[in-house]
Order: structure tokens, then C-alpha cells, then sequence
């Protein structure tokens, strides 16, 4: 059991140049100065506020590989390495063959740049839905142990730290994201990204308590450039390939990345003063399962 007045803050870790590159159909490029000064930013509250050091970082297998350095460094200050897709792919754009063959060359690229097993997911925008039935039995299938992708307005309580679900695949413990209903069609993930940027804190710490009454472990979702406001990910030049008009829509929609990212780590020491993070996500799983040397010993 753990305790409603708690929280897990965790990072999803992509490169968001690499990723928003591939979006508009470029080649990519990286920018890992960002990643490093966005991750530091974030790890730098959790020192100040006396909070647990240690958090999940679901990681992209791009990331390994172009940045082994950033992830064995993580990986030795104690911190989780879980898995982000290999390349920040959405599920529903694989079939089920491409899903698992996309897991696997990300765990790999994961645990041998981090030098511990991987058995965390969550997918990029959250994008395992009803168009992808079988992922979840596909990641229980590669190895992995529990999943954070599937967002949910259930509001059924939930007593236990996670909810176990049995696939075609083999078990897998899910940490659901709790998605408060403005209305139809129109809701909020709690809590993280442009959400937690542009929300004003006393509502956040509302939603919060509110998905903590419903039985939802609180998350905290950010990634590296959520608390970096110096740059956009792809400079106009770097789009000179692109028509005119899909040129200034990527550029509004960066700038759109850039707002509030000035005030995240304010409301991040505000609200883990009233949400205590707890550490990595896999401290979450009932003993047994890290017990038996199939996670990470963190």
C-alpha cells in the first residue's frame, strides 16, 4: 500500500530535436546539450527539497545509443532506466511483429548502456489504445514487468500500488495515468508536460489529490525539455526543406513547448512538499517480483 499523500515523479527521456525531426519527416538531428541541462534541472529539485534522489527515467533506445555516456550515468547515480520505444515511435503506427522487434532493439540498446535490466514501459503519448489491442500482451512477451501508457477516467478505486493484468503474453503490472474530465472528449493527464506547465499550481495539486481519492498512485510526467526554456528543439533553418506554411506551424507549435517551462521547477518543489516522491517506479511492484533478480536493484 502506499500512501495517497505520495507521489512518484519519473522523466520520459527522448531526444526532442531526434523525435520532433523525425515528426516532420527530416533526417535528425541531436541535441544533447539539452537533454543533460533539462534532466539536470529536474534532478537538482529533488537534492533541494531532501526528496528521494533516485527516479524512473523511461529512456528512448535512440538516447542509448547516441548518449550511452547520459544513460550509465544515470544508471550508476541509482536511478531506473525503463523504456520510452527505441525511436519515439507511437504504438498504433506498428503492427504487432514491429512492436515487439521496437521493444527489443530499444531494451537492448537500454541495458547495455545502462548496465541493468530494463523491465519498465511507457509509450510515447501515451499512444497504446484501441487500435493496438495486443500490446500489452507484446510487452509482457519481451520481458517487461510493468507498463505506465494506459491513460483512464475510471473512477473505480484502486487499493493496491498497481493493477496486475493477465495477457496472452505472461502478467504485467500497469501504473495507469488518472485523466480528469473537463468534458466530452476533453480531458487532462495527471500530471505532467504541457499540463504541468501551463496549469496553475493550485490546480494541479487539486487533480492530484483528486486522482489520490479515486486510488491512483499521483505520477509526475516530465521530460528534459519540459524544464528547459533557452531553445526550440529545430531551428528555421534546420526546416528549409519544408513548405513555407508547415515551416511556421512546427516553429508556433515549438514556442507553444516553450511556455511555462520557466516555472516547472518552482511548482515541482511546491507540490513534492505536499507529494513526498518515493523513488523509482519498480519500488512500486509487490516484493516478490524484484526479488527474484528480474529488476533492477535500485
Amino acid at each position: 500500500m502506499t500512501s495517497r499523500h505520495t507521489c512518484y515523479l519519473s522523466i520520459d527521456l527522448e531526444d526532442y530535436k531526434h523525435a520532433t525531426m523525425l515528426d516532420m519527416g527530416l533526417e535528425p538531428r541531436t541535441n544533447p546539450e539539452q537533454t543533460w541541462r533539462g534532466i539536470d534541472r529536474i534532478l537538482s529539485v529533488l537534492r533541494e527539497t531532501n526528496n528521494h534522489h533516485a527516479l524512473t527515467l523511461f529512456t528512448t533506445g535512440q538516447v542509448a545509443r547516441d548518449q550511452p555516456d547520459l544513460v550509465r550515468e544515470m544508471a550508476t547515480q541509482g536511478h531506473e532506466i525503463a523504456c520510452h520505444s527505441d525511436q519515439h515511435e507511437n504504438v498504433y503506427t506498428l503492427n504487432r511483429a514491429g512492436f515487439l522487434q521496437n521493444l527489443r532493439r530499444a531494451k537492448d540498446a537500454l541495458e547495455t548502456a545502462g548496465g541493468q535490466p530494463v523491465i519498465g514501459y511507457r509509450a510515447p503519448n501515451f499512444s497504446i489504445d484501441d487500435r493496438t489491442p495486443w500490446a500489452y500482451s507484446v510487452l509482457a512477451e519481451a520481458g517487461f514487468l510493468y507498463d505506465s501508457s494506459l491513460v483512464t477516467n475510471n473512477c473505480s478505486p484502486r487499493a493496491e500500488a498497481c493493477d496486475l493484468m493477465t495477457t496472452p503474453g505472461g502478467e504485467l503490472f500497469e501504473f495507469p495515468i488518472y485523466r480528469h474530465m473537463l468534458a466530452q472528449n476533453c480531458g487532462i493527464r495527471v500530471i505532467g508536460g504541457t499540463y504541468f506547465r501551463l496549469l496553475p499550481l493550485r490546480f494541479i495539486v487539486t487533480l492530484m489529490k483528486k486522482s489520490a481519492a479515486l486510488g491512483y498512485i499521483p505520477l509526475i510526467y516530465l521530460h528534459a525539455a519540459d524544464a528547459d526554456d533557452l531553445s526550440s528543439p529545430v531551428r528555421w533553418s534546420e526546416m528549409s526543406r519544408l513548405p513555407y506554411l508547415s515551416r511556421c506551424a512546427w516553429s508556433l507549435r515549438q514556442q507553444q513547448w516553450l511556455l511555462g517551462a520557466h516555472s516547472v521547477a518552482d511548482k515541482l518543489r511546491a507540490i513534492l512538499a505536499l507529494f513526498p516522491h518515493q523513488g523509482p517506479m519498480c519500488r512500486a511492484l509487490p516484493v516478490h517480483t524484484t526479488a527474484q533478480g528480474t529488476g533492477p536493484s535500485l
